[in-house]
């Protein structure tokens, strides 16, 4: 399949089983155990030999992070609840997006038209010379400090700042409020691209989108906590930062690139993803 051709199955927004673990790198085990627990939703319910479940692009993002996630040691059910309160996730998954960056920024959607692509897109991310890379300016990094506090940073001289903490020896995952404020997005190349592509608009929408506290009812399968760890002489806010500056260990996962990763494979760019 050529790129123009991928790129307009791309924009039809509707992916299969195969394509999800095929580009995320899960076995159909996890993805089917993702399903059953509610860390990711299809549009289909289709189940039984033979049927095929459908998703949008937004699962297949969110289904990369949680296989990268996965992959590093935590389990599948802690790294869907992490990836679903991952500050501005919704920012992330539309700025690594080929729609995104190689169409012009109000152009009509519809699938079958035409490919009228910028010519001088902001990042080479989808482009099909070149090689996935890390971007340091712009990727988002998850870290996770002695597998117990979760942080994130959003590239550049952002420095991490922790989402939610590991508990029952990590099986389960709390995130904590308030939710992330503009302000440790700016200056970031994130921040600059999300102005340049993206209505204004756009961010209020993520602020109201990603507020735990008005969840779908469906993720109560995900069995998802959150809890104020935002008063003067919070303790565990204390000792995360604590541990934070002199940790004796720490796992980091670039989610950018796991995402554009994912997406290239999509579009016949990147090699398949291994399983395990």
């Amino acid at each position: 399949m050529n790129f123009d051709d991928a790129l307009r199955r791309y924009r039809a927004d509707v992916f299969t089983d195969e394509d999800v673990t095929r580009c995320a790198g899960l076995s159909v085990r996890a993805w089917r155990e993702l399903i059953k627990i509610g860390a990711v939703r299809t549009i289909t319910k289709a189940r039984g030999p033979g049927r095929v479940r459908r998703c949008d692009a937004t699962t297949l993002k969110r289904s990369a992070v949680i296989a990268a996630l996965n992959g590093a040691g935590f389990s599948l059910a802690s790294s869907g609840r992490i990836a679903y309160f991952l500050p501005f996730h919704t920012l992330l998954y539309t700025l690594c997006d080929p729609v995104t960056i190689l169409f012009p920024r109000f152009m009509d959607l519809e699938p079958h038209s035409g490919l009228p692509r910028v010519q001088k897109p902001k990042v080479d991310w989808f482009d099909p010379h070149k090689l996935a890379k890390a971007e340091p300016e712009a990727d988002w990094l998850i870290h996770i400090y002695e597998t117990r506090f979760v942080a994130v940073s959003y590239g550049g001289k952002s420095e991490p700042t922790v989402f939610g903490d590991l508990r029952n020896e990590g099986t389960s995952f709390v995130a904590w409020l308030p939710l992330h404020r503009w302000n440790q997005l700016k200056g970031s190349m994130t921040d600059e691209l999300a102005r340049e592509l993206l209505p204004t608009k756009f961010f209020q929408f993520v602020k109201e989108w990603e507020d735990p506290r008005k969840f779908p009812r469906e993720l109560r399968l995900l069995d998802y906590k959150y809890e104020n760890h935002d008063t003067d002489g919070d303790s565990l806010r204390a000792a995360a930062e604590a541990t934070a500056r002199s940790s004796v260990f720490a796992t980091t996962i670039n989610v950018s690139l796991t995402i554009r990763k994912a997406l290239r494979r999509y579009l016949d760019i990147e090699p398949a993803a291994n399983s395990s």
